[in-house]
């Protein structure tokens, strides 16, 4: 902080800047410059950002309590059991191997081009 204060410039280049930022979301910011100057301005741009923070905290609240919530259901849904995901995962490839596209090659096409090689 005492660097601040000994670069006085710096401390002004770096309200202005935030000013800057700001200024397409609040433009009335540049009046406050204009009328009272960059150092009442940047205490208004502080002032404004109290409420937008206690929004922005708001909804990350909310967001992490989605996402404890989906991971509270999903722990205790069905399919996250091992039993449950190995009959299910066991049965899915099963089903996969009988009427995938191999097995219906190897037990249909196969034959015929066999048996259709030996009377051509």
């Amino acid at each position: 902080m005492d660097f601040l204060n000994r670069h006085v410039w710096l401390k002004r280049a770096l309200m202005l800047l935030a000013i800057l930022v700001a200024t397409p979301f609040a433009g009335y910011l540049l009046l406050f410059v204009e009328v009272a100057g960059l150092e009442v301005a940047f205490a208004c741009l502080l002032i404004m950002l109290k409420p937008f923070l206690t929004w922005a905290q708001f909804q990350m609240d909310i967001i992490r309590a989605t996402f404890k919530a989906i991971a509270n259901n999903f722990h205790k849904h069905l399919a996250s059991r091992p039993t449950v995901y190995f009959s299910h995962a066991a049965g899915s490839a099963a089903f996969f191997a009988i009427t995938g596209v191999m097995f219906v090659s190897v037990a249909v096409w196969l034959p015929l081009f066999m048996v259709g090689a030996q009377y051509a």
